[in-house]
């Protein structure tokens, strides 16, 4: 059965790019500088964001391993973000938590 009218209503915001702190924990514990590239989009009410970073593969898994993590992007804004399994790499795809400051 085909629904007429519930088409999706995904728009694209915006995309970000630049160099930032990769945190985790309470304490913001910071991991080193990361490259970041984030998509970030809106379907109906909801907020979303992807994208990668670039940065010490360690410093990617031990973040990995922490389950999430913060990105400190320029002017002091910060996005929250949970990043796929590194498997070595220097670079990981990752999910924004919440609304991308764009």
């Amino acid at each position: 059965m085909t629904s007429i009218g519930k088409r999706s209503m995904l728009r694209y915001l915006g995309t970000i790019r630049g160099r930032g702190d990769l945190t985790i924990g309470g304490d913001l514990l910071n991991l080193g500088i990361v490259s970041y590239e984030i998509d970030s989009y809106l379907d109906r009410n909801t907020y979303s964001g992807d994208g990668q970073i670039e940065g010490d593969t360690a410093h990617l898994m031990r973040a990995f391993d922490a389950g999430a993590a913060r990105i400190f992007l320029s002017k002091g804004r910060s996005v929250g973000v949970v990043l796929a399994d590194p498997k070595g790499s220097s670079a990981v795809e990752i999910v924004i938590q919440g609304r991308l400051p764009l």
